[in-house]
């Protein structure tokens, strides 16, 4: 009898691919990680059709960012692979950091009932506030350096 695995075991298990959490994969990093904690917007759905105005939006909170990364918890199950619209307030800027990023992973977090943390891979779109957000982060690096 073959035993089914549920959708979070699934997702943690380590065969070296896209979608599982970081602590599942050998550290293939090439950005170094901020633990900066900072507001984020996702927009989970795309309005519909024809439909004026942004479509389901949910505010979490990163755990880390890089370059290229940001690792977030939120209350909301998002899908791995998904692309979608990332908004983030950087403590010290006026204005959000409007991204493009894609769901790498997805796993339940341990220590908050109903909560998910997913990593995003930052994408070049067009647009989108990457150079931008790369040269915020190279300051915050620094200062944190320094």
């Amino acid at each position: 009898m073959t035993e089914k695995k549920s959708e979070e075991q699934t997702a943690g298990q380590n065969d070296g691919k896209p979608g599982q959490p970081p602590e599942k994969q050998p550290d293939k990093r090439r950005y170094f990680r901020l633990p900066l904690a900072s507001t984020v917007f996702i927009e989970i759905e795309s309005p519909p059709p024809g439909a004026v105005g942004p479509g389901k939006i949910v505010r979490c909170h990163t755990l880390e960012v890089s370059q290229r990364g940001l690792r977030v918890v939120l209350d909301e199950r998002v899908t791995v692979g998904a692309i979608l619209q990332v908004g983030v307030d950087i403590p010290g800027h006026t204005d959000p950091f409007y991204l493009v990023g894609q769901v790498r992973w997805r796993m339940r977090a341990k220590d908050l009932p109903g909560a998910w943390i997913a990593g995003f891979e930052i994408l070049e779109a067009e647009g989108s506030d990457t150079a931008q957000w790369e040269a915020a982060l190279e300051l915050v690096d620094a200062t944190e350096a320094g």
